[in-house]
Parts: structure tokens; C-alpha cells; sequence
């Protein structure tokens, strides 16, 4: 989960009774502006159209002064206008997924097969103690729905990996075909193929490589175009904003597109909800600036849901979306929608050719996930990065630093060719995010302690200009390759540092560390002073280094 906040609800379900339907509204503000829906605090929207009407599943957020998440029931509304909502009520408790104990976090429904199919994350019970993802089912979209299966249809087991979250945040897309995909995850993004049956996987577990993701995905696809719009940037230490990429298909390859919208109002968290209703496109997302008639008002766990109308451009790509107030209380801009494109997929927002600065060429991603580094590197402060380097640091850890270094030595004298580093995601560099590489001498290493409480920098052994162009890509390998004239001599026995260097409190791109001490020879830093990560040091960045041994 995000390293801004832990995500972990600290009370337990209580069941909720279910009001009867009734009509949503009030006299101050106009129907349709923002929030949307203002009886209750509600979050992570997900619209469905079903005949004449949009039907909107939310959580329902109840958390009190000092909680972060309290939800225990998922809600649904209707409108047959996009401005005046149906309160349904409650359509399902948490507890009703008997294996569930808690956190009826979001949701989405679609109707497949004359039923109605509910996906939700919710809190697996012992052993597991985990997120997990449930459906239910129903024969109308406002419930009663029903656990399908009696069991999690995705588990902490069916993804194992260090954290307990890895498992929330489900979006279903039915293709034109009618083969359904279920996606989700934090903070990987997962993709697998559903049964015709839709409560069982398909096949295997694929992972959707995209950058900057951290939960939430959402699936649409218009024309001949599939986008993928995701919470992002929460794992490098930021508010949520919401990204988007296309593909021409649902399994890629994606082309990140950049950002579609800011960060929400007053929540570190937002959830995209994408719908085609009477031809106009809608983006739904929330944030916390809601106030209830009894004077609660939002906070991190009180959201509320907000909608936008969504323009795509000619050629498929999306308008980037500003939040307001007015929100659907205003009419659509006429003649603002083109129609589909007919030949995807859609360029890159931003073309990635190769990077070359100074004789210095920096190639992105040639390994995604790497599980080891390509070749034959001299050394390499960790044999599996994907695995071992899990936390993103960048220029704008904690108050801000203007450098990150890894310190190695090696074992005998060799000419570097090139330099590996598993990192990644970020804006991209510009004038105002720069990033210069630099490679500095400390000496013999016999002097030196591998983690040391800093060192001293000499001449830059690349030269003065190694600014280097990077544009935002998933974590993956990035590799520097120098030119003839910059293929420094390292020496056996002496100690470097590679530094990262930039502007304090940017975030061009992210260079991946450890959790643990993997490496003998160096450790990492931060302005030239280790990194302390939950208030401890030893931990070294994914780093290998290449190179051709002489006197050899």
C-alpha cells in the first residue's frame, strides 16, 4: 500500500439495516454539482448502465474522529439524468461474505448473463488474514446480492507476495466478444480472464505493466481502443492522482498517456469510474469536502463522489479533467465529442526515443520485473531486484534531497561500459526536473567502511554535462551505456559512488531500494547520507554495473 498511510481500517464491521429507497437531493445545491451524492460519506464510485438508467455502487465510509477507513457496507444509486441520484440503499454487508471479516472496500458490478455479477475487496478471515476479492450475485442491480461462491474468488494465496494488500480495488470488463477480464491489485496490476460462469479465473495471472501505478484500475474500451485509468503515484511518496494508458487490446502492450487528473480535494486517495451514458462520456472519482447535515464533515475516511464530463480528443486520447464544483450541473460542450478513432493503438503522449546526452545513452525498461540482470554484470549490489528492491525513492523523499547515491567497489580493474539501475515511473525529466548522472572515486576501499556515515565527492569521473532525458515508464531495467571517451577506468580495490542528481523535492524518476542489507561492498544514500527508511539504515539500491576486465 501506499508509504504515505498505512491502508488498515482500525474497527471492526458493524452491520448496517437498510433504508428504503428513497430519493436523493437537496435544496442548496443544484442537482448534479459536486458531490454528487451528499445522505452519506461515500467513495470508490462504479457506474454501470443497465437500459435507461446509471447505476452507481460506492462504499460507504463511516469513520470517526482518528480512523482511517471504517466501511461496512457498499450502497447503490440510480439516475436516469446524471443529476437527480436514487438512493437504494445498502445492497450488500460485509459480513455477507461469511469467509470475510471486515472492509468493505470497492466494488463493481456487471451484468452478464440476465444477472448481476458484484466484485468487492474485503478482509479474508484466518488463516489467510488478508485482502481478498469476493462476488456475489443478484437478478436486479439494486441486490438483494448473494455470495456466489462461498469463497474469495482471488486470495492473498493466488497472488503471494510481501504484502496484505495486494488484493483489492477489482474492475470487470466484459469485450465485445463477451470474454470477460477481472483487474486489480495494489501495487501490481493484475489481469486474468474470467469463465463464462464469472465467478472463477480463466487461465493465468497476467501483470499489466504500466507506470506509476498503485490501485484502483478501471477498464473501458471506445472504438477500437482499451484504456486503463488507475490511481497512481501513491507509492512514490504522493497524493493520488489518476493516470491513464492505451492499448489495442486488453492484455497490451499499454502506452502510458500521463495524467488525467490532479490529486483529489482534501483525500490522498481517488478511484476512477469511466461510463458511456446517452453518448456523452463520465468520469467519476471523490474526495472529502462533503458535509453532512449533522455538521461531519470529510476527512481521510468521510469521501464523497464527484463526476466530470469526459472529452476524448481526436485521435482517441482523453482531455485531462479538472475537478469543479459545478461538476453535471452544467450542460456538456456540444460538438466536444469526435467520434472513435479507427486505427489503434494511440502514439505515445510523449515519443521515448533514446535518450543521448554527453556520449552518455540512456535505455528504458529492456527487462520489466527483472528477477536477475541481463548478461554478465562485474557486480551487482542484489541478484534478484524485482524481489529484493521494493521502495521507491526519488528527489522528493521526506523534505526533499538533491542526490541519490550507491556506494561499490570492485574486485579488479576494468573499463565501465555500463551501468544498470532497476527504477523507473516518475514525470519524466524537464527543465524543471533535470537529472545528471555522476560517478566519483572515494579512494581506497581499506579506508573507507562500506557504510560509512557519508563520503566526499572529487571530480566527477563522467565529466560535468551527463544530464540524461528520461520519460515515465513502468519499473523496469534502465541502462546507461557511455561512449568510447567516457568508459572510465574503475580501479580494484577502490570504492565509487553513483550519484543521481536533481532538484530537491522533484520527482523525475524513482531509483528502487532495498528492505534489507544486500550488498557488502556499499550502501545507499540520500545527499550523501544513508537512507533511513522507518527510521533505519542499511539498505543499498538496485544497482550492476558492466564492464570489460583488463589485464585479462
Amino acid at each position: 500500500m501506499p508509504k504515505l498511510l498505512p491502508y488498515v481500517a482500525l474497527v471492526a464491521a458493524v452491520a448496517l439495516a437498510a433504508p428504503a429507497p428513497r430519493s436523493y437531493g437537496q435544496t442548496n445545491p443544484k442537482p448534479g454539482e459536486n458531490p454528487i451524492l451528499r445522505d452519506v460519506f461515500t467513495a470508490d464510485p462504479a457506474p454501470l448502465v443497465y437500459k435507461d438508467r446509471v447505476y452507481l455502487y460506492v462504499g460507504h465510509d463511516e469513520a470517526k474522529e482518528g480512523q482511517m477507513f471504517n466501511m461496512n457496507d457498499w450502497r447503490c444509486y440510480s439516475s436516469s439524468d446524471m443529476k437527480n441520484w436514487t438512493a437504494h440503499g445498502p445492497i450488500m454487508q460485509v459480513r455477507d461474505f461469511k469467509w470475510a471479516t471486515k472492509d468493505a472496500w470497492a466494488s463493481q458490478v456487471v451484468a452478464r448473463n440476465g444477472k448481476f455479477y458484484f466484485y468487492a475487496a474485503v478482509q479474508e478471515g484466518a488463516p489467510a488474514n488478508a485482502k481478498a476479492i469476493g462476488v456475489a450475485v443478484s437478478d436486479s442491480p439494486t441486490g438483494p446480492f448473494v455470495d456466489a461462491r462461498g469463497s474469495a474468488l482471488v486470495s492473498d494465496k493466488t497472488t503471494p507476495g510481501p504484502n496484505g494488500w495486494d488484493d483489492i480495488d477489482p474492475t470487470v470488463f466484459v469485450d465485445d466478444d463477451g470474454t470477460a477480464w477481472l483487474a486489480w491489485g495494489n501495487p501490481n496490476c493484475y489481469l486474468a480472464k474470467l469463465k463464462p460462469n464469472m465467478t472463477e479465473l480463466d487461465g493465468p495471472i497476467q501483470r499489466i505493466e504500466v507506470p506509476n501505478y498503485t490501485e484502483g484500475p478501471w477498464l473501458h474500451k471506445r472504438g477500437g481502443v482499451y484504456y486503463l485509468t488507475y490511481a497512481a503515484f501513491a507509492h512514490q511518496g504522493m497524493w493520488e492522482k489518476l493516470c491513464y494508458a492505451t492499448a489495442p487490446r486488453v492484455t497490451g502492450p499499454w502506452t502510458y498517456q500521463g495524467i488525467l487528473t490532479e490529486q483529489a480535494k482534501n483525500s490522498y486517495t481517488i478511484h476512477a469510474g469511466v461510463v458511456e451514458f446517452k453518448k456523452q462520456w463520465y468520469l467519476f472519482y471523490h474526495n472529502a469536502t462533503l458535509t453532512l447535515p449533522t455538521g461531519e464533515s470529510g476527512a481521510l475516511g468521510r469521501r464523497s463522489v464527484c463526476a466530470e464530463y469526459l472529452y476524448n480528443n481526436p485521435d482517441g486520447t482523453i482531455q485531462p479533467i479538472t475537478h469543479t464544483v459545478a461538476g453535471l450541473s452544467v450542460p456538456p460542450r456540444k460538438g466536444a465529442q469526435p467520434a472513435p478513432p479507427k486505427r489503434p493503438p494511440l502514439a505515445p503522449a510523449t515519443a521515448p526515443p533514446p535518450a543521448a546526452s554527453a556520449g552518455v545513452t540512456l535505455t528504458e525498461n529492456t527487462q520489466p520485473r527483472p528477477a536477475q540482470w541481463p548478461g554478465s554484470p562485474v557486480f551487482s549490489t542484489m541478484p534478484d531486484p524485482a524481489t529484493l528492491a521494493l521502495d521507491n525513492l526519488s528527489f522528493n523523499h521526506k523534505q526533499g534531497v538533491s542526490s541519490l547515491g550507491q556506494t561499490f567497489e570492485v574486485k579488479a580493474d576494468c573499463r565501465l561500459t555500463r551501468l544498470d539501475l532497476f527504477g523507473g515511473d516518475g514525470f519524466g525529466t524537464d527543465a524543471r526536473q533535470p537529472v545528471t548522472l555522476a560517478l566519483y572515486d572515494l579512494g581506497p576501499a581499506a579506508g573507507l567502511a562500506a557504510d560509512a556515515p557519508t563520503y566526499a565527492a572529487g571530480a566527477n569521473l563522467l565529466g560535468n554535462a551527463n544530464g540524461i532525458s528520461y520519460t515515465p515508464q513502468a519499473a523496469g531495467i534502465l541502462q546507461f551505456d557511455f561512449a568510447a571517451a567516457q568508459q572510465v577506468t574503475l580501479q580494484a580495490g577502490h570504492r565509487y559512488a553513483l550519484e543521481l542528481q536533481g532538484v530537491a523535492k522533484s520527482a523525475p524518476l524513482f531509483w528502487r531500494v532495498s528492505r534489507q542489507d544486500t550488498y557488502a561492498g556499499g550502501s545507499a544514500y540520500q545527499n550523501r547520507q544513508p537512507v533511513l527508511l522507518n527510521n533505519k539504515r542499511g539498505y543499498d539500491f538496485a544497482l550492476a554495473v558492466y564492464g570489460t576486465l583488463l589485464n585479462h
